[in-house]
């Protein structure tokens, strides 16, 4: 088929270079000539040897005319014309579980193996694509590629080492459309791993491999397996200091291990936990034909067994505190046996400020906050324009009695302030305008109503709010509307649907909002026996996080306050520079992938981020024996996959593109009228006779 078949015509002078050697053959002329000494001596030309090297020149010469048509007609390749695969072809997709609990025993090395033993298994005309599931990502670290290329393939898992991260196998299945490609043949998809239990979703249903995909479990885990790890340590109280420390594991006797607390790199003390030996718990299975379940042979696991350490009346003096929990002797999988933590804040300070001290709203919340106690906070009382001359790290908490008195400046530094993961206690003022400066972007603020206003609907599942019935009793005689975003979150509301109290998260930290002013023109909110209360509950609430040993997950996204015009660095747990020149402009996220602390650099000062591993990585309880079956039972949904198959083979020949072979053939006759002019060039030269 031609895009333009009437070229073809073309060929027709081919025959204009036969004529031309047919005469270039004839025998010359032959001329009397008087003297021939002053003529310079040349080889004689032999009919029979110019005729053999005339051949090759005519044969590229009409093969270029032949290229030359060819091109401007525009010979077109279909997708009927190309070769089709083996029908019996099969995409085998290799995933490799790289989670933190392939690394216990002798786990990857056999994964390794039964990666090795699949490719044994392939015939010549299957394909191999080898994948790597960690975290929430499925990387593919060796694409499509023929079986005959085994050898390749098996340096590509020479090469793969597992992680630190936690698996969920119902994102890798949900997310196998994407990664295995498109088109693709019948896949068969084996996943090696330990059928841990952690790695369960949530909805069975994720569990679904895509159609025409037959799912293959490898399990190379062991059911008595034993890990003794860090679950995490918490606060118990914020005035004591204690220190509480959970401890679990799986063994089948009992142990002991010495926990050991180090605060900012020195060790703080020991304590021996006694871990009791896990029980044993028997799973069911379904059989065949029956609806009831019955125990099956080895379909026995070993559940976790946990125990607490107290870490009491804790030393700590004000500012930044890192954690370091550690158990000696360490295990198999000596990354859970670490947990790290940030403790901010031992002296908790409030920053309260307002447009003029002396005001009455100034000394209300003063009161209110200095009457809470625990933590207990000691009130700091500035001016706006004294925002921009010192540091905000220090405070645990701000309180702005008016929004409306901040220029763009100081709100845009509070707003740092708060991105980084401080707290702010704010209320629209009189001073507030309709468009609200950047601490409240996205806001609409309406005028003044001179009308009785009555709460309505109230969130009482709010730390804050847990005891709103007072709420109803307070009398407004003024209020605003107000129009917040689709991420801020009213607690409060007036009975015509205007937010009263609002709760907005900005980065790592957070802010509530009262809409109306503590001022008895608007209200009697600052009389009410209520107001103490809510304002202590408040700064309670919004100091929680720094009077708690806070940590995070490798692999998860962390706000790290920074932005790309305050500028800092990051620096990993090894002291290395995490951030390159070109890449200061994303600093305000971070994925951690390393456990320890992460120290931030920012104009605020110094931060540090502490990463731990999941601890539900660490349960290596495997799967039940009756969810493993039901998973494999899983069946390929053939029905739907032979419908679109049947549809895609009705419309294929509709839906066909047909390829142009233009240009590839242009590019030829290119290559041919390079080579005829070299040809023709050495053959038709004059040659010289040498004198003897």
């Amino acid at each position: 088929m031609f895009l333009a078949p009437a070229f073809l015509l073309g060929l027709l002078a081919i025959g204009v270079p036969i004529w031309l050697h047919r005469v270039a053959r004839a025998n010359p002329t032959q001329h009397p000539f008087a003297s021939l000494m002053f003529v310079e001596a040349s080889e004689t030309q032999r009919t029979a040897k110019r005729t053999l090297r005339y051949w090759l020149l005519l044969s590229l010469r009409i093969l270029l005319l032949i290229a030359l048509v060819l091109a401007f007609a525009g010979p077109l390749l279909t997708e009927r014309a190309i070769p089709g695969a083996n029908a019996n072809a099969r995409l085998h997709a290799i995933v490799l579980d790289t989670s933190l609990s392939m690394q216990d025993g002798d786990r990857w090395q056999r994964a390794l193996n039964e990666a090795d033993s699949i490719l044994k298994s392939l015939s010549s005309s299957d394909r191999v694509l080898v994948a790597t599931a960690e975290g929430r990502r499925v990387s593919v670290v060796q694409s499509s590629t023929p079986a005959s290329t085994a050898g390749t393939v098996r340096g590509t898992l020479r090469a793969l080492k597992p992680g630190i991260e936690r698996l969920d196998y119902g994102l890798a299945m949900s997310t196998a459309d994407n990664w295995l490609g498109s088109p693709r043949p019948p896949v068969v998809l084996h996943l090696i791993s330990d059928l841990q239990q952690s790695a369960a979703p949530l909805r069975f249903a994720d569990l679904e491999p895509p159609a025409r995909t037959q799912l293959m479990l490898h399990d190379v885990g062991n059911a008595a397996a034993e890990n003794v790890f860090i679950q995490g340590a918490q606060l118990t109280t914020v005035d004591t200091r204690s220190l509480e420390v959970t401890v679990r594991g799986t063994a089948a006797k009992p142990q002991q291990r010495q926990v050991i607390l180090a605060i900012d790199g020195k060790e703080y003390g020991r304590r021996t936990v006694d871990l009791p030996a896990s029980a044993v718990a028997t799973d069911s299975v379904e059989t065949e034909g029956g609806d009831h379940l019955t125990p099956q042979l080895g379909s026995q696991a070993t559940t976790t067994s946990s125990a607490k350490v107290l870490f009491s009346d804790l030393k700590l003096a004000a500012g930044s505190h890192r954690l370091e929990v550690s158990l000696d002797p360490a295990d198999a999988l000596p990354q859970d046996d670490h947990f790290y933590a940030v403790l901010e804040h031992a002296d908790p300070k409030a920053l309260l400020v307002a447009p003029d001290t002396r005001a009455d709203d100034v000394s209300y919340f003063a009161s209110a906050i200095g009457s809470l106690a625990a933590p207990t906070l000691s009130v700091e009382e500035r001016a706006p324009e004294t925002i921009g001359t010192g540091a905000l790290t220090g405070y645990s908490l701000m309180v702005i009695a008016d929004v409306g008195a901040l220029t763009d400046i100081q709100a845009k530094r509070i707003k740092e302030y708060v991105a980084a993961g401080g707290s702010v206690l704010a209320t629209l003022g009189t001073h507030t305008a309709i468009e609200p400066g950047p601490l409240l972007e996205g806001w609409r603020i309406s005028e003044p109503e001179q009308s009785i206003a009555a709460v309505g609907e109230i969130a009482t599942t709010h730390p804050v709010l847990r005891e709103a019935g007072d709420w109803h009793s307070v009398r407004f005689f003024r209020h605003r509307a107000v129009q917040v975003t689709k991420d801020d979150k009213a607690l409060i509301t007036y009975e015509n649907g205007t937010p009263l109290l609002i709760e907005r998260t900005i980065g790592a930290g957070h802010m509530l909002v009262l809409t109306a002013p503590v001022e008895r023109e608007w209200n009697d909110l600052a009389i009410h026996p209520l107001f103490v209360r809510f304002i202590a509950e408040a700064a309670r609430y919004l100091v929680r996080g720094d009077a708690s040993a806070a940590s995070t997950t490798v692999g998860s996204v962390v706000l790290t306050g920074l932005t790309a015009t305050g500028g800092g660095q990051i620096f990993d747990p090894r002291g290395e520079r995490v951030l390159g020149l070109a890449q200061t402009a994303a600093a305000d996220r971070l994925i951690p992938d390393q456990t320890g602390f992460y120290e931030i650099r920012g104009n605020d000062g110094v931060r540090w981020i502490a990463v731990n591993v999941d601890a539900r990585e660490s349960d290596l309880t495997p799967l039940p024996a009756s969810f493993v079956q039901r998973w494999r039972a899983m069946q390929v949904r053939q029905a739907a996959a032979t419908n679109v198959a049947a549809v895609a083979a009705a419309t294929s020949s509709a839906d066909e593109k047909p390829r142009s072979l233009g240009p590839a053939v242009l590019w030829l006759a290119a290559l041919l009228l390079l080579a005829e002019l070299l040809l023709a060039n050495r053959y038709l030269a004059i040659r010289r006779e040498t004198p003897k």
